[in-house]
């Protein structure tokens, strides 16, 4: 009887060994996904107790959520030549995704808001496959932008990182900092209705590491691209103008960019900002 019980015991263990483990292989961990490949901004994490720095890790990009603005706090992707296709653009959807509790934002929160419903991870950076580009316009990855900062210089980044891509592989970070911005309609600090209010940021940031290719790793020369632009009717085309080193960025939000670079080649590329010489395109007139 002793022995026939040790051996029930033993498969008992040895069955609850292997259901651990399988948890464990199946469960999703940011370093698993490449996107955060460098580490992510700050130490979000996928519990619902973590409202205002949930972790959202999708094979398109990786995002912490921040349930109290409802926009994200920041959002990470690579980019590279092969994410660029010809995918049509979708509808904005409220996130399914979000755990119980969480208010899911819906695009008519921003009808009329003077604000657009500006990407994070653009469209465009996802567009070799559908349902990729589909995964871009869950509203998760949407703030509110001014019209003149997401038409212009946010979009001529956005394009120029584009560019980049055909020869590089880019590491991009961005999100929104503070409150209180400015839309077609004027200075709001908030839009949406009494049930459901989505923060108006005042500025926006953006940190790119460009490496030649996928495989690559960071060396102290290694290009880095970091920009806060305000998030106004100012802002015209010259994206340029808003460079700064990404320790500024750091400075700002309080997120750690890097992680996961050796800290002395990590100082050497966040200390100072991009120099290189960029075409600047003309500003259109408003009318």
């Amino acid at each position: 009887m002793q022995t026939r019980h040790r051996l029930i015991c033993l498969s008992i263990l040895l069955l609850s060994a292997l259901s651990l483990g399988a948890v464990s292989i199946s469960a999703p961990r940011d370093a698993d996904n490449p996107n955060v490949r460098f580490g992510m901004p700050s130490l979000a994490k996928a519990d619902s107790n973590h409202r205002d720095d949930y972790l959202i890790a999708r094979s398109q990009y990786v995002l912490s959520y921040n349930a109290t603005t409802r926009t994200p706090n920041w959002v990470s992707w690579t980019l590279r030549r092969s994410d660029i296709g010809k995918a049509k653009r979708g509808d904005f959807e409220p996130d399914t995704s979000l755990p119980a509790g969480f208010i899911r934002v819906t695009a008519g929160v921003y009808t009329k808001s003077g604000f657009d419903r500006g990407h994070m991870c653009p469209a465009q950076d996802r567009s070799s496959d559908q349902a990729d580009m589909d995964a871009t316009f869950r509203m998760t990855n949407i703030i509110p932008q001014s019209p003149a900062l997401n038409q212009h210089a946010w979009e001529r980044l956005e394009s120029y990182c584009r560019t980049l891509a055909k020869d590089h592989a880019l590491y991009i970070s961005c999100g929104p900092h503070g409150t209180g911005g400015e839309g077609k309609n004027g200075h709001a600090n908030e839009i949406g209705t009494d049930k459901v209010k989505v923060r108006v940021p005042a500025k926006v940031w953006k940190v790119i590491l460009v490496l030649p290719d996928e495989d690559a790793e960071p060396r102290r020369n290694t290009r880095t691209i970091a920009v806060i632009m305000p998030n106004d009717q100012s802002v015209g085309d010259d994206w340029a103008r808003y460079r700064v080193s990404v320790r500024e960025v750091e400075r700002l939000t309080g997120y750690k960019f890097f992680r996961k670079v050796d800290p002395d080649i990590a100082a050497a590329i966040k200390r100072d900002p991009d120099t290189v010489k960029v075409r600047t395109p003309k500003t259109k007139a408003r009318p």
